[in-house]
């Protein structure tokens, strides 16, 4: 499980005009990942599409293979942890039809990206995905850039430290395609099972708790959750895994989400 953010939030995103054509998707362990990323004019690389994940990342050697030396250190947390990580401001990423100018990249959080696949060079997080519309089609994997119009369960979507959450009756989660399960913060196990959580800052041995997801009155799904009891967030009641859907539309431009 590799969700994660740093502290930093997102620029103010800049809504691009209608894009055509779509992105093909590689998904792994229920997580998207995607071929085709330019750097600076760089690639292509492979990289994790994480929407839990306020800025981009990238391992340190390609970094510094392409140029990218670290001008800011901050710190990034996770559910589990925080570390101190350098990074670069002021990069270019380029993804089919998208393009973002004014990225910051982080030169750090690899590691638990790296027990995913050892291919995966970087991730997309919400600085580069907040500034489009997009479609998420696990079932079809696709990536699809622009304004749509689709059926499904719409819901209205918050922006919380710069990632987009919904409100479901657990509480407002955070929209995670980095993670493979849905975490719950500040609730207690109820059962004797376990799992290991990894995220971007570290990992841990958790409990499960089962649970009822529930988006605009609709059941959405019913499972297995991981249980953080000692994880709190302002706001935030934990996150929720997008391979629980057959695909999500996010519509940045106008702040809400589809769900099928």
């Amino acid at each position: 499980m590799l969700s994660g953010s740093a502290v930093l939030c997102c620029a103010i995103a800049l809504f691009a005009g209608p894009l055509s054509g779509g992105v093909k998707l590689t998904v792994i362990e229920g997580r998207p990942v995607v071929d085709g990323v330019y750097v600076n004019g760089h690639g292509p690389f492979r990289f994790l599409v994480d929407t839990a994940t306020t800025l981009n990342h990238m391992e340190p050697r390609l970094g510094q293979s392409i140029g990218l030396t670290a001008n800011f250190r901050t710190e990034l947390t996770s559910s589990v942890g925080t570390i101190l990580a350098s990074g670069r401001r002021g990069t270019e990423i380029v993804l089919g039809a998208a393009q973002a100018d004014n990225q910051t990249f982080l030169f750090a959080g690899m590691e638990a990206v790296h027990q995913l696949s050892s291919g995966i060079q970087g991730i997309l997080g919400q600085e580069f995905l907040s500034r489009f519309d997009y479609r998420l089609d696990l079932h079809g994997k696709q990536l699809e850039f622009g304004h749509q119009d689709g059926s499904g369960k719409h819901a209205p979507l918050r922006m919380l430290d710069g990632r987009a959450a919904v409100s479901t009756n657990l509480g407002d989660l955070i929209l995670d395609s980095g993670t493979a399960a849905l975490i719950l913060f500040g609730i207690k196990a109820d059962r004797g099972e376990t799992s290991y959580l990894r995220t971007i800052a570290g990992g841990q041995i958790v409990g499960m708790a089962y649970s009822r997801l529930l988006i605009e009155g609709s059941r959405m799904w019913s499972g297995q959750a991981v249980a953080l009891p000692n994880r709190t967030e302002p706001g935030v009641a934990g996150l929720m895994p997008v391979n629980l859907f057959r695909s999500v539309y996010i519509c940045n431009s106008e702040r809400y989400a589809i769900f099928e």
